[in-house]
């Protein structure tokens, strides 16, 4: 509890302290990647607002744009920011029609399992299992609230977000950490499978890969080694730090943003403390998945 009042506090200061500053923290030349989990309607205004600070700050690209960094900043210098939606929640369908308003293209990381898992008998076991089984967060009240009678997009959604030009990258198969736990089977069924999947149903490549829960637990070399083999050319992790001409791009790591964080703590989190926060951990991923 203490903690917590602690972050408020922290967010609440240096936050505004960083947000009237915050153009000269942002690493120029740099590609700053985001987060979200899921993103109910209650929201959507602040989310909107998230949209205006990136578009005041950033230049918002997409996946397409990442894969051609040599020629993202020729013409524009400003810093850029690529939107990312993890775990395939429902919420994130509707919400992207709000992208599409404002031509914005986001990639959708999905875990097959959960995607193409059966629809539980009511809303109660459908929240259960994807907290309990798949550690995928839901908040039941919002979920009674909307209506949901599925928490996780099905194919067709997911065919037709990518029709809309939205990207969608893999997500492992089972939403299992990729640890030294599993043997090879298993990773290239989290992996390899997954993509191919993917790739079935969309009849179209997939480029791109993001790695399940996030802690260190979650990677292993011997992962990393498979999604090398396999030719995805993008793969993402989350420890906070933007991406630049210098690392390479299956280690590119992400800034975890929810739709109901204010401006001053997404400016907290960009200002550069969250570098300095992961960077122990950040080091000791780089060097397993090198």
């Amino acid at each position: 509890m203490i903690k917590n009042f602690i972050k408020k506090i922290c967010f609440i200061l240096l936050g505004n302290l960083t947000l009237l500053i915050l153009d000269f923290l942002l690493k120029k030349n740099s590609v700053y990647v985001v987060n979200y989990h899921a993103t109910y309607p209650k929201n959507k205004l602040n989310f909107f607002k998230q949209i205006e600070f990136y578009k005041k700050y950033f230049e918002i690209i997409d996946e397409n744009s990442l894969l051609n960094f040599d020629q993202l900043f020729i013409k524009n210098k400003k810093p850029k920011i690529l939107i990312t939606f993890d775990d395939g929640h429902i919420s994130n369908y509707y919400n992207a029609k709000n992208l599409d308003q404002l031509g914005i293209k986001a990639t959708f990381f999905l875990p097959i399992s959960v995607i193409q898992r059966k629809t539980e008998n009511n809303i109660e076991l459908e929240n259960q299992t994807l907290n309990n089984k798949y550690s995928i967060l839901s908040e039941l009240n919002e979920d009674i609230k909307n209506n949901y009678h599925r928490l996780t997009m099905t194919w067709q959604q997911v065919i037709d977000l990518s029709n809309r030009g939205h990207f969608i990258g893999s997500h492992g198969y089972n939403h299992i950490r990729l640890s030294n736990d599993l043997n090879e089977s298993q990773l290239n069924k989290e992996v390899v499978i997954s993509k191919k999947i993917i790739e079935e149903k969309l009849g179209k490549s997939v480029n791109s890969f993001c790695w399940i829960i996030g802690d260190s637990k979650s990677y292993s070399k011997n992962a990393s080694k498979i999604i090398t083999k396999v030719n995805y050319n993008l793969s993402f992790m989350t420890c906070a730090k933007p991406y630049d001409k210098d690392q390479s791009s299956l280690q590119i790591h992400r800034f975890n943003i929810e739709d109901f964080f204010s401006l001053a703590r997404i400016s907290f989190i960009f200002s550069g403390i969250y570098e300095l926060m992961y960077s122990k951990k950040r080091n000791f991923v780089n060097q397993l998945t090198k």
